[in-house]
């Protein structure tokens, strides 16, 4: 079974912008097969929120040539979803899950706690981030959820670990 591994968007600045050699294993897992690679649909929200010029984000464009990526989709969000990007509209649930998400990680930007919550949806392996907001909430979210939340270098040596025993 291949690990699926969803990518936060500080690890697209780290790929194109910030440090590349930290992303670049992942990207050769995925070419050869032993990852897949995903990013939310939340990834365009928030490099938008970040870009203050007309148009798209110049690191929207460079993520769009990223390699071997899929999207998934999260909950649909009046302002921030679009229709046909994957986004959908959730179960009573689903919904009180993401509540909760974000009561653990009070603080933390929507879009946050909306890539947290698709990863959860998706029954996805490992989300992989540098960002301090998850992190510091590893814990809660594996006991509640199952999420196992790791930075960039850790997700690598755990990926090595399970694809090469």
């Amino acid at each position: 079974m291949t690990l699926r591994i969803t990518l936060d968007t500080n690890c697209f600045f780290d790929y194109f912008q910030r440090a590349p050699h930290v992303i670049q294993p992942l990207v050769e897992m995925a070419i050869n097969g032993q990852i897949e690679l995903a990013m939310t649909t939340r990834v365009m929200a928030d490099t938008l929120d970040k870009w203050m010029g007309p148009g798209a984000s110049p690191i929207w464009q460079q993520i769009l040539t990223f390699p071997e990526l899929k999207t998934i989709g999260s909950a649909f969000r009046l302002g921030t979803s679009r229709l046909g990007m994957g986004d959908y509209l959730v179960s009573d649930s689903d919904g009180k899950k993401n509540e909760r998400i974000g009561e653990i990680m009070q603080g933390a930007q929507i879009e946050d706690v909306d890539h947290i919550f698709a990863h959860i949806i998706d029954n996805r392996d490992i989300f992989t981030t540098s960002d301090n907001h998850f992190l510091k909430h590893q814990e809660q979210l594996k006991k509640e959820f199952g999420a196992i939340v790791l930075e960039p270098q850790d997700a690598i040596q755990e990926i090595r670990k399970r694809v090469n025993p």
